[in-house]
C-alpha cells in the first residue's frame, strides 16, 4: 500500500496519543499543582507572609508590560563596594499568584538560604521571582515562560547592587526543576552552577551545558516528573563531555526536598563554584 501498513499506522497514532497524554499530564500537574493546596490556600498564604517577612518585595514591569513580581534578600551587613553571589530560587507549582508570597512559601531552598547561620556562611542576595498564572520558568512542552523576564530583572539588579557576575546561581524544585535546567541551557555562560531538582530538560542542548557545574536530584519512584528526565539529562551531559553530578533517592517520590536539604556539603559545593 502506498501509506504505508494501516496496522502500523494506528500503532504510530496509539503511540503519539499516549506520549501527547503523558506530557499533557505531566505539565498540568506541574503548572496546577497550586490546586491541591486550594482548601488551605488562606493558611498556606498567611504561612507565606511570615516568611518573606525578611525579603523585600519588589516587581520587575517587561517590555510588554506583563509583571513579575520578586522578593529580594540583601546579604547581611551589605558592603556597595563588595560583589556578592546572586542565587536564584524558583519555586514549584503551588507558588504561582501574584501575592508576592507564595513563591517563598513554595521553595524551601529560599527559605534554607534565609537562615541567619546560612547567610552568615554564605552571603549573597537570595532572588526569589513569582512565576504569573498560566506561566511556566520555561522548558515544558507548549507552555509559555517567563524566562526573559527574570533574565531582565537579574540585569536590573546588577545595575543597583554590587553582585558577581562570576557566581549566579540558580536552584529549583519540580516546575523550579525544569526552570534549573532551561536557564542555564539559554544561558549557559550566565551561571556558575546549577541544582535542578526532580525536573527535566532538552538533551539536545547538552552539548551547551558541558562546562555548567551541575549538582541534579531525583526521586526514584517520582509519579508527577519521571525519573527519566534527570537520568536522560544527565546522560546526554555526560556522553557530550560534561561531568555533572546525579544523586537519585531510592523509593522516593516527588517531594524529596528535606533529602535534598538534608545533602551533606551542598551548599559549601554551590557556592565554591565560580565563572572562569
Amino acid at each position: 500500500m502506498k501509506n504505508g501498513s494501516p496496522i502500523l499506522s494506528n500503532v504510530l497514532k496509539g503511540f503519539l496519543l499516549i506520549a501527547g497524554i503523558a506530557v499533557t499530564t505531566t505539565s498540568f500537574v506541574l503548572i496546577n499543582n497550586s490546586y491541591r493546596f486550594s482548601d488551605n490556600l488562606n493558611n498556606r498564604l498567611e504561612r507565606a507572609k511570615v516568611l518573606a517577612q525578611p525579603f523585600e518585595a519588589r516587581t520587575h514591569v517587561g517590555s510588554q508590560g506583563v509583571k513579575i513580581p520578586y522578593r529580594l534578600l540583601k546579604p547581611v551587613d551589605y558592603d556597595p563596594n563588595k560583589a556578592y553571589p546572586l542565587v536564584i530560587g524558583l519555586h514549584h507549582g503551588g507558588g504561582h499568584g501574584t501575592d508576592n508570597a507564595l513563591q517563598i512559601e513554595s521553595s524551601p531552598y529560599a527559605q534554607m538560604l534565609s537562615k541567619n547561620e546560612n547567610r552568615r556562611n554564605y552571603p549573597a542576595f537570595i532572588f526569589v521571582p513569582q512565576c504569573p498564572p498560566g506561566f511556566t520558568w520555561g522548558g515544558i512542552p507548549n507552555q509559555s515562560d517567563v524566562a526573559t523576564l527574570v533574565f531582565e530583572a537579574v540585569d536590573e539588579l546588577e545595575k543597583e547592587f554590587r553582585i558577581d557576575e562570576k557566581r549566579r546561581y540558580v536552584i529549583g524544585l519540580s516546575m523550579g526543576g525544569y526552570g534549573s535546567w532551561h536557564f542555564i541551557s539559554v544561558r549557559p555562560k550566565m551561571f556558575a552552577a546549577a541544582i535542578p531538582i526532580c525536573g527535566g530538560g532538552n538533551p539536545d542542548l547538552a552539548q551547551s551545558i558541558i562546562d555548567v557545574p551541575i549538582w541534579a536530584f531525583h526521586g526514584e519512584k517520582d509519579r508527577s516528573v519521571p525519573v527519566s528526565l534527570s537520568r536522560d539529562m544527565i546522560k546526554a551531559i555526560r556522553d557530550a563531555g560534561g561531568n555533572p553530578q546525579y544523586t537519585e533517592f531510592s523509593s522516593a517520590g516527588h517531594d524529596i526536598w528535606n533529602q535534598v536539604n538534608s545533602t551533606e556539603g551542598l551548599l559549601d559545593w554551590f557556592f565554591e563554584q565560580k565563572l572562569e
